[in-house]
């Protein structure tokens, strides 16, 4: 999973100062989730510089795309893909968005459930400040939620979803289990049980009983271990307690060790996915396997000239920011996206990216980024 704490969108607190992000744009929107500035995910991994307080599953976050081979180069691997054939054919399930209602667009999942493209995701702050921002969140229109167990502060997001006049039913709400660290069927298993039970107890103090969806952070160190994670998640959704399964920066050679397990597959998985970091191949080989990305970093790394670019391109649709330009080509690349900020202003912002789209000659000019 992911936190990304934003200054704008989200940062993270031990992302190195980069010259790639304007000093007064990119303090603007930073995430916390991932050592980088500009990477807004709603996810949640603690930041690095969570010392005794991180826990002990955790993955240091300066190492998370060294895990997933998803460093700095442009290019991915075919063995990384998996054999995967390319281009993607549009599976049915993945055909036109639902119509828009408050909170954005929303797509179907692979298994039925609407889904909203835009999320936002808490980070690393107290309890009642979570609750502060999920509350303007909700009235600006957010529906889409991620409270990460790593942010610890799902008690406060879950009081605000109490106190909040949006009935339970309209929010989607998505919470994660981090197990990486163990190793084995057994060890994951209980391991990945605790986690889903932290999860359940964290909700019940906004009277939360049923998670819309659980996220596996991180993916095991071996297949055994993934097999041993995925079957705690499954046992929640047997017991009733949620309703769709996720993951997050999985490979598509992990995915498959899931999907060969023949139960309840994943219809998300969490990506560092943004216009400066595309990843070519990884949205389709998700889709050919019914899941949707949800990038947990859409504004990271974005340079100078991304933002130069991206304002051009705005202009042309009624002086939109370079940061909408960055997050409606997520949108129509074919990926959703989670944001944290804690400005209403910015809250607003980032959900004004569905009335409108960027041309092909703008999408071919955001692809290659010149």
């Amino acid at each position: 999973m992911k936190t990304h704490h934003h200054i704008r969108c989200s940062t993270s607190s031990s992302s190195p100062s980069s010259s790639s992000s304007p000093s007064s744009s990119s303090s603007r929107r930073l995430r916390l989730r991932i050592t980088r500035t500009r990477t807004v995910h709603v996810v949640c991994s603690a930041p690095s510089d969570q010392s005794s307080d991180q826990p002990s599953a955790s993955v240091n976050p300066s190492r998370r795309e060294a895990l997933l081979g998803l460093g700095g180069s442009a290019s991915v691997s075919a063995a990384v893909l998996g054999a995967s054939t390319f281009p993607y054919t549009k599976p049915a399930w993945a055909a036109a968005p639902l119509a828009n209602l408050v909170g954005g667009e929303r797509v179907k999942l692979s298994n039925g459930a609407a889904f909203p493209l835009a999320s936002f995701g808490l980070q690393v702050y107290d309890d009642e400040t979570a609750r502060q921002l999920t509350l303007v969140a909700l009235e600006v229109g957010y529906r889409n939620f991620f409270a990460s167990v790593l942010a610890r502060n799902q008690r406060g997001f879950a009081k605000a979803v109490r106190e909040s006049d949006v009935p339970r039913s309209d929010i989607y709400i998505c919470g994660s289990v981090l197990s990486n660290s163990a190793r084995g069927y057994d060890a994951a298993f209980a391991l990945s049980e605790r986690g889903c039970k932290d999860n359940t107890n964290a909700m019940k103090a906004g009277s939360i009983e049923k998670l819309d969806m659980i996220m596996l952070d991180y993916p095991g160190p071996d297949a055994a271990s993934i097999r041993g994670q995925w079957a705690a998640l499954e046992q929640m959704k047997s017991q009733g307690l949620v309703d769709d399964l996720a993951v997050s920066n999985f490979t598509p050679a992990q995915l498959d060790v899931i999907l060969e397990m023949g139960g309840t597959a994943p219809v998300v998985n969490q990506l560092p996915f943004s216009l400066a970091n595309q990843l070519p191949g990884f949205i389709d080989a998700n889709r050919e396997r019914g899941i949707l990305v949800q990038s947990w970093s859409p504004l990271s790394r974005l340079s100078r000239s991304d933002i130069a670019l991206c304002r051009e391109i705005g202009e042309a649709h009624g002086n939109k920011s370079p940061y909408q330009v960055a997050l409606r080509f997520i949108v129509q690349s074919g990926a959703s996206f989670s944001t944290q900020t804690r400005s209403r202003t910015h809250f607003q912002e980032d959900l004004d990216v569905f009335d409108w789209s960027l041309t092909d000659d703008e999408m071919a000019r955001l692809r290659k980024r010149a």
